[in-house]
């Protein structure tokens, strides 16, 4: 934590950048509140200077963003979206079962104990409360854009998707263990200029991965997207878009079949915690 601290202080244009890339969404807020009513305290978790709070036009009375980042929360502050806490996300600043609405988004491939953090999501949500994710989806190792690949060398990421596809494998087909694929991206760490598109990122979360982890602790999953959601917003070429289209009556069945769902699942996923006690939980 001490690291990722120095690192974002060192970064002065670091919120600014993540904001505008926050407002190019690839979908629009309405994709995220057609499955999910934002009752109750809503909890941004790593929300950085509270842009959900605009993005989703939550009001401030019901908003509280919680961040590591002193700068990201003056911005949120100054902006008036709502009331702005320092903390360690993986001890979240809130009574078990007191928050309504849990949103994280485009933060869980930073967070160096990202199992830690989805516990205590669970955690501190009512029951019958809701939990939203969505970031990066990287469940398709043949995808050229990861942010991890960016200014590597080709044995690099070969490497990378070498390990990732193992680790898909073994998810699949033998007993399952919450633990995101790590870059191991130390870069990331020490050149302040090396955080354009999410190049920052410490680990290759996955939806599978985390749809798996939720399901383990008994949580309702309420909505996964797949890439015919994010049709309409994605910037593919013509015969990318074509495939989809004609995949898209085929997609029931896809989202069934092992390896088959890496390639049409994506985030954002939002789950509800159930009344009884979670499974697998402390």
């Amino acid at each position: 934590m001490r690291i990722s601290l120095q690192y974002y202080k060192r970064i002065e244009d670091y919120h600014r950048i993540a904001e505008e890339s926050h407002a190019n969404q690839i979908f629009p807020a309405d994709v995220i509140l057609r499955q999910a009513t934002l009752s109750g305290i809503v909890l941004d978790v790593a929300g950085g200077t509270g842009f959900n709070a605009q993005f989703l036009s939550i009001p401030p009375a019901r908003y509280v963003c919680v961040d590591l980042s002193l700068r990201g929360l003056e911005i949120a502050r100054k902006k008036g979206r709502g009331s702005a806490v320092q903390a360690d996300v993986s001890r979240l600043p809130a009574r078990d079962d007191s928050v309504g609405t849990l949103l994280c988004s485009w933060s869980i491939e930073h967070f160096p104990n990202p199992r830690e953090i989805l516990e205590e999501m669970i955690r501190v949500v009512k029951p019958g409360g809701k939990i939203v994710i969505w970031g990066p989806n990287w469940d398709n190792i043949f995808r050229k854009d990861f942010p991890q690949f960016i200014h590597k060398p080709t044995f690099f990421v070969e490497m990378v998707r070498r390990k990732i596809f193992f680790k898909m494998l073994r998810s699949e087909f033998l007993p399952f263990r919450y633990h995101p694929f790590t870059t191991e991206d130390v870069v990331a760490f020490v050149d302040p200029n090396y955080v354009a598109n999410d190049t920052d990122a410490t680990h290759c979360v996955l939806c599978q991965e985390t749809y798996k982890f939720f399901k383990m602790k008994g949580c309702r999953i309420i909505f996964m997207a797949d890439f015919a959601d994010m049709q309409s917003y994605l910037r593919n070429d013509v015969f990318i878009r074509t495939v989809r289209r004609l995949l898209r009556p085929l997609l029931p069945m896809l989202r069934r079949l092992p390896l088959f769902r890496w390639f049409v699942i994506r985030f954002p996923i939002v789950v509800e915690k159930p009344n009884s006690k979670p499974t697998g939980s402390k």
